[in-house]
């Protein structure tokens, strides 16, 4: 039993400690060996890695289509902007508040967005993007409006440095992740897959629907808005079009790709969604062309996402087909003598029925 325990154990430890610990050891080695230019590309990868995880939340575990995440991404980095230009506050204090902002916000949408299912609830909440899209724009005596805000005063002089801001957005990022993980490992994240699977059964077992689906929503809303504000410390701006419905699509593309059921996924579908797109742009005027066939193969062939190809259950099938690889090469084993004499206990040859006696 002890060495039966011990497998499940090992892995666990290597998802909850071995993991994190070499993903840390790793961005901080790369902050300092990358170019200033890699380290700026990989800051927003982190911050665009929050972003999507925070949608995943939605998408791959309670199985919540929402075209409204941009509102709280863009609200984050709004109020880091407006706080800048109006001095409400300085920079940490609306930094702290910016997942508190998202949260009621998404508090807000989701008590309404959530009365729908499916397609309503995407387009109600698309809607609700649209929303504080157009009230950025007409309000140009309060954002700026089109022009949006642009300063590097905007953030202190010590995240100003390329390499200060990136190990403060990978100390940010990690955090984050980590707490979504252990939501996402909690009882609550079991339910919330629970209802993605089968909702009228977690109904008809007492679950609240509607109550678990809200606070993902609002967890999700919170992460979201303070990925907005990692984007004000790389970009040291904010304009409507981070409010804008396309830019809820871009953390969708990342959970696909990467792989919207494991939690990594998003994470690696930013890397490879922004690095990928950094290349294509440069060789290419039809991004949008290729990044959609990419689109279209990963949800053809590969439907868990890139990350489905490290899992338990493709690496358990890949186990399966070698084992009856294997057993193919081998020569057939040789069936036993159909008059073979069989021995007793005590050592002699046993009387087979119809057999003559010796």
């Amino acid at each position: 039993m002890t060495t039966t325990s011990a497998g499940p154990r090992r892995a666990l430890v290597v998802r909850s400690v071995v993991v994190p610990v070499v993903l840390v050891a790793a961005l901080l080695l790369l902050g300092h060996t990358l170019s200033i230019t890699n380290v700026l590309t990989l800051e927003e990868v982190l911050g665009l890695a929050v972003f999507a995880a925070a949608t995943n939340l939605l998408l791959g575990y309670g199985g919540l289509v929402s075209f409204g995440q941009a509102a709280f991404y863009g609200s984050g980095a709004y109020l880091v902007g407006l706080s800048w230009l109006h001095h409400w506050m300085p920079f940490w204090a609306a930094f702290v508040l910016t997942p508190v902002a998202g949260g009621v916000i998404a508090l807000a949408m989701g008590a309404i967005a959530l009365r729908t299912r499916r397609l309503y609830f995407a387009l109600l909440t698309l809607a609700f993007s649209e929303l504080f899209f157009q009230l950025v724009n007409v309000r140009y005596d309060f954002t700026k409006g089109a022009t949006g805000i642009f300063s590097v005063s905007m953030i202190p002089a010590s995240l100003a440095s390329p390499r200060t801001g990136y190990y403060f957005t990978a100390g940010v990022a990690c955090v984050s992740l980590l707490i979504l993980w252990k939501v996402t490992v909690s009882p609550f994240g079991l339910v919330l897959r629970a209802t993605r699977e089968n909702r009228e059964r977690a109904e008809a077992l007492g679950v609240s629907v509607y109550r678990h689906q809200l606070l993902a929503f609002v967890i999700s809303g919170a992460f979201c808005s303070l990925a907005g504000a990692l984007f004000v410390v790389w970009g040291q701006s904010t304009y409507p079009d981070l409010l804008n419905w396309t830019t809820s699509g871009q953390p969708l593309f990342m959970a696909v790709i990467g792989g919207m059921f494991a939690f990594l996924g998003p994470a690696v579908g930013a890397l490879l969604y922004q690095f990928g797109y950094q290349y294509v742009t440069q060789h290419s005027h039809d991004w949008q062309l290729i990044l959609g066939a990419a689109l279209l193969l990963v949800v053809l062939f590969r439907p868990d996402g890139l990350a489905g190809v490290v899992s338990r259950q493709t690496w358990a099938r890949l186990s399966r087909f070698a084992r009856r690889a294997g057993r193919r090469g081998l020569p057939p084993e040789r069936e036993p003598a159909a008059m073979e004499t069989p021995i007793d206990g005590a050592g002699e040859a046993a009387r087979v029925p119809g057999s003559p006696t010796p």
